[in-house]
């Protein structure tokens, strides 16, 4: 009997493996000198915004300061780059393009004038 609830909670947990591979994060570190109210992420060039997702547990309004960080949670598809989109309180928008999530976990958005600029790393 108790080798049969092992292989069953083995079979549970190995059908829930691949959902949970599709979920991805990283840091956002926020150096552009604006509040933002909202992070969308798109697989490059195809402008699918899909907005960040929060643990409703965290109860967090999504508004990252200037100068502040937060992490980005995302459904990854089967390609590595990906575009970020960033709301301001102001409602002007910027776009970083390219941003490489297999081999970043941190990436910091800045603002050169109006040409949106990211370090990765």
């Amino acid at each position: 009997m108790h080798k049969l609830a092992l292989i069953a909670s083995a079979a549970i947990l190995a059908a829930a493996t691949p959902a949970l591979a599709d979920d991805w994060d990283f840091m956002l570190l926020n150096a552009t000198g604006k509040v933002i109210e909202k992070i969308e992420v798109a697989p490059t060039g195809t402008g699918s915004w899909a907005e960040n997702k929060f643990d409703p547990e965290q109860k967090k309004d999504g508004k990252v300061k200037a100068g502040g960080k937060t992490t980005v949670h995302f459904d990854k598809g089967a390609q590595c780059k990906y575009d970020v989109r960033a709301t301001f309180e102001d409602k002007s928008t910027a776009i970083w393009s390219g941003y490489n999530a297999c081999d970043n976990s941190y990436i910091t958005v800045s603002l050169a004038g109006d040409k949106a600029t990211f370090k990765a790393n």
